[in-house]
């Protein structure tokens, strides 16, 4: 089978050779009298340009798609990967990465966000997914990836569960979800009552905006924190959003409390009105300004 990688050099080889009979076939039949090998030149240099053609079509698409994959959601090229239209859906639903299944190590995932992409494979919706990977000997990072959402797990995959991945162990951005084991929600029921805690260690990442504080008429925390009223502007996976609530502010951070002033915290997957402020992050972010 032709490598994709030599499509566009055969197609432009084919391509030349036939133009190249084709012309000297229509010069023939300009001549008088017409000799014998004009028409077979013609009709050979007709069946040569047209597959020639197409190669190089298809050559150009497969540079192309390859090229275009290489940035397609911030995600660098991966060698050896598969070009073209094919490796492109291949790609997109994660059926490149078979090999992850006997090589890969093991790690765990998080879903910060997910979202249909349209396509479909084997009856599978393709979901681009925001993962947070927690890999057994490092430290988590986040990671865009595609991959299909086996039919009997739609609905019960949503942002906040927790994934098992196979981890490339020298390309960690390349990666394959076990659907073996099934997925754990790791929250309960909305309208339950969470801890700050709780929200911190499983939450969505987003970034509130202190709008006002109000009095909650000397309430503290079991610490002896300060609880203080705010109304924050939530800007994460669910778009902005205002919410009010009572939240334990460590002293050192009460006088920046300000209007406008921006903190990063965590929302619960299955309730955006539970916002936890993540005071450590508050500190490290105001260390590196």
């Amino acid at each position: 089978m032709m490598r994709k990688g030599m499509l566009l050099p055969m197609g432009v080889a084919v391509e030349v050779i036939g133009a190249g009979v084709l012309a000297a076939g229509v010069a023939g039949m300009f001549m008088w009298p017409m000799p014998g090998w004009a028409v077979t030149a013609f009709t050979v240099g007709m069946a040569l340009t047209v597959p020639g053609a197409f190669l190089l079509v298809w050559g150009l698409t497969s540079r192309a798609m390859g090229r275009a994959m290489a940035g397609f959601d911030g995600a660098p090229a991966r060698p050896g990967g598969a070009g073209g239209l094919f490796g492109l859906l291949k790609d997109m639903a994660g059926g490149g990465n078979h090999d992850l299944l006997a090589n890969g190590v093991r790690a765990g995932a998080v879903v910060l966000a997910m979202r249909d992409t349209g396509v479909t494979v084997n009856d599978q919706p393709v979901v681009a997914f925001d993962l947070e990977v927690h890999p057994a000997d490092g430290e988590a990072y986040r990671l865009a990836h595609r991959d299909s959402l086996p039919r009997l797990l739609v609905g019960a995959v949503l942002p906040g569960a927790r994934l098992r991945l196979f981890v490339d162990p020298h390309d960690r951005g390349r990666v394959r979800i076990d659907w073996e084991q099934t997925p754990e929600q790791g929250f309960p029921p909305a309208g339950e009552r969470v801890s700050a805690a709780d929200i911190l260690a499983r939450g969505v990442p987003a970034v509130v905006t202190v709008l006002g504080t109000f009095s909650t008429n000397g309430m503290t925390a079991d610490n002896g924190d300060p609880i203080v009223g705010l109304l924050l502007r939530v800007d994460g996976p669910h778009g902005p959003y205002e919410v009010r609530l009572a939240h334990r502010v460590p002293p050192h951070h009460l006088a920046g409390l300000l209007p406008d002033a921006r903190l990063v915290a965590r929302v619960a997957p299955e309730d955006p009105q539970k916002v936890a402020i993540d005071w450590d992050g508050v500190h490290a972010a105001g260390r590196r300004r």
